[in-house]
């Protein structure tokens, strides 16, 4: 008897390997280009605001992308998704490369960030679709390793090619990166055997429908706005807190940020696990865990300044990247498994268009209230104070056990 493909239990790791590295390479480019900032801003004349501005640009195309792909994923199943988000990154990041001014390069910068908003969802879904309920969030936090990962390796390598080559051929460097990879996820990717895209029962709403009516998506949906907020506060400001107010240099900043985001890539496969293994596949649990750890976290540095130890910093860089990095993949897996296999590609898109809402609008948000109060503390506070309030969002939520 012939063995199809995805007949064998291996054959689901190969998918799995396949979906991280196609989510790591993405991240490359998007997460790497800040680190070429001051090479851009020197080049086309940006004044530091817009040079500040590439992430939150490319974070709109997620808000505006990721339910309707999430929804497209569910009609056509992932494996077209999978490439044509991947295509849709790369084409932005290489035209991006040829940009002659900042509105043209924010323009393109949102194209490329249209595609994570159609790879993410799909992403998520496959790996999901490939493994059972008990793996699930585990898997989920694998795959999500990518983001901080790709982030390290794009810091790590944009800066060498750009001083190198130029910050043009950096960028397109990573897209050609991006476009070997989704050829890569067309010749290997299928879809799950005896697996077709859900079809709706007549009378039964369709997947945009049960996901926009469902209580518990809309209250997971918002929390993690904030939880995906307070991510990218820290992410944004840790290095300009420890430079400017604790007085390190931008060298140790810089490693203290790069600490938290080895933490979180830890922390997304450590809160899998947690939430597979400890809790019986249960997510509301360690996602209010996670919360608690990065409320804290943020109480914490509020009460640093200038002078404060080392051996007080690390350990809070690595705990805030653990906690505050490290929820994603169950937030994933809890919104998907609150829908239901029907509805899951949207539902998880749903959770995506508002996570990337609060990527957007948080840290300017924060800047602003440092600006006012001249002075971090009483932000840090009340950034722990607007996580309460998402942790109660969280605590009305009624979980269902998945199947």
């Amino acid at each position: 008897m012939r063995v199809r493909f995805g007949d064998r239990p291996r054959d689901r790791y190969a998918i799995l390997a396949l979906i991280v590295v196609a989510q790591t390479v993405a991240n490359i480019g998007p997460l790497g280009i800040p680190a070429i900032a001051s090479l851009i801003r020197q080049d086309l004349g940006l004044t530091l605001t817009q040079a500040g501005s590439f992430l939150s640009a490319y974070y709109v195309g997620p808000v505006v992308m990721s339910l309707f792909a999430g929804v497209l994923a569910d009609r056509w199943g992932t494996a077209k998704m999978l490439v044509l988000g991947q295509a849709l990154i790369a084409m932005g990041l290489v035209t991006a490369s040829a940009a002659g001014s900042y509105a043209m390069l924010v323009t393109l910068m949102i194209v490329a960030g249209v595609g994570y908003g159609t790879l993410n969802p799909a992403s998520t879904t496959a790996a999901m679709s490939w493994f059972p309920p008990r793996q699930r969030a585990t898997v989920v936090g694998l795959k999500q390793v990518g983001l901080p990962f790709g982030g390290m390796l794009g810091a790590a390598m944009l800066p060498p090619l750009a001083l190198a080559l130029g910050w043009r051929l950096a960028v397109a460097a990573a897209a050609l990166l991006i476009t070997v990879c989704a050829a890569a996820s067309a010749v290997v990717y299928r879809d799950p055997p005896d697996t077709t895209p859900a079809r709706r029962a007549p009378g039964e709403r369709g997947p945009v429908g049960a996901v926009l009516l469902n209580r518990d998506l809309w209250l997971v949906s918002a929390a993690t706005l904030v939880f995906a907020g307070m991510q990218t506060v820290w992410m944004a400001f840790l290095a300009l807190y420890l430079h400017g107010v604790v007085g390190l240099s931008l060298l140790a900043a810089s490693r203290y940020l790069a600490l938290a985001q080895g933490g979180g890539a830890l922390g997304r496969v450590a809160f899998g696990l947690l939430s597979d293994r400890a809790f019986g596949g249960r997510r509301r649990a360690p996602l209010l865990i996670a919360g608690c750890g990065s409320a804290l976290c943020s109480l914490a540095i509020a009460f640093t300044g200038p002078g404060s130890p080392g051996l007080w910093l690390a350990p809070l860089a690595l705990v805030f990247g653990f906690v505050g990095i490290g929820w994603n993949g169950v937030q994933h897996t809890l919104m998907a498994e609150l829908a239901g296999p029907r509805s899951a590609g949207a539902a998880v898109g749903m959770g995506l268009a508002l996570s990337s809402l609060g990527v957007t609008i948080g840290p300017p948000v924060f800047g602003a209230f440092v600006e006012w109060a001249d002075g971090y503390r009483g932000p840090w506070i009340g950034l722990a104070v607007v996580m309460a309030a998402g942790l109660a969002l969280l605590g009305l939520v009624r979980e269902r056990r998945p199947v």
